[in-house]
């Protein structure tokens, strides 16, 4: 499918191990849970050239291990302006902790300037929203493209549009994941639409529940 509009500039994007964010992980034993910050320099194939832990977790092992990790994983390389692969960073938390006697890991990617992503969502057409979507689902793994940078931007950006309750706001998130579906499936039948203004704002306003509803569901 051509692109209609600027589908860049995308940060790198992490290939998921069998499409989940969470992982066990073989590692020492440490005292204390970890999220430690690291910036990931991304090579135009996809691989880790650096990494650079960017705020010391105070255990200079857990940084260590925190960096190991980020050296061994894959990605889906930056993309610039024209859609073309080129050298990029990732922000990323990397999260260290236990999940009952398992140790796990879980990274988590930090999104562009909101200004940026907000301006690139806004040009962005359907065509180049499935093309992106499509991308992290068949080339990175990705199975809930929900809690992604570019999808979970565009949902907050939607929110930031509106007064809702918390109750509401926490229905909202919960529904996300199969609102985002309907999304796909409407900007798959019109390519040529844009994304973010005549799509996805009027799917979320045909099903964002009220404040009434909201609150009864958690009765």
């Amino acid at each position: 499918m051509p692109l209609s509009a600027q589908v860049g500039p995308i940060q790198p994007v992490l290939v998921l191990h069998d499409g989940k964010l969470e992982t066990t992980h073989d590692r020492p034993s440490f005292d204390d849970d970890f999220s430690i910050p690291v910036d990931v320099y991304v090579a135009a194939d996809g691989s880790v050239s650096n990494v650079v832990v960017s705020g010391s977790s105070g255990n200079i092992n857990a940084d260590a291990v925190a960096a190991d990790y980020m050296r061994g994983r894959k990605f889906l390389p930056a993309l610039d302006e024209r859609g073309q692969a080129v050298e990029g960073m990732a922000k990323v938390n990397v999260n260290m902790f236990k999940r009952g006697t398992k140790k796990v890991v879980r990274v988590t990617l930090k999104p562009p300037p909101v200004n940026v992503e907000t301006e690139r969502l806004r040009r962005m057409m359907c065509a180049d929203f499935v093309w992106e979507v499509t991308r992290m689902r068949e080339q990175a793994g990705v199975e809930d493209a929900s809690v992604e940078v570019m999808p979970y931007m565009s949902a907050h950006m939607y929110t930031l549009g509106k007064e809702m309750a918390n109750d509401v706001e926490v229905k909202f998130w919960d529904t996300w994941p199969k609102t985002l579906q309907k999304v796909i499936e409407r900007c798959e039948k019109a390519p040529e639409k844009m994304y973010f203004t005549e799509v996805l704002v009027p799917a979320l306003d045909g099903t964002m529940p009220t404040r009434d509803t909201a609150t009864a569901a958690t009765k």
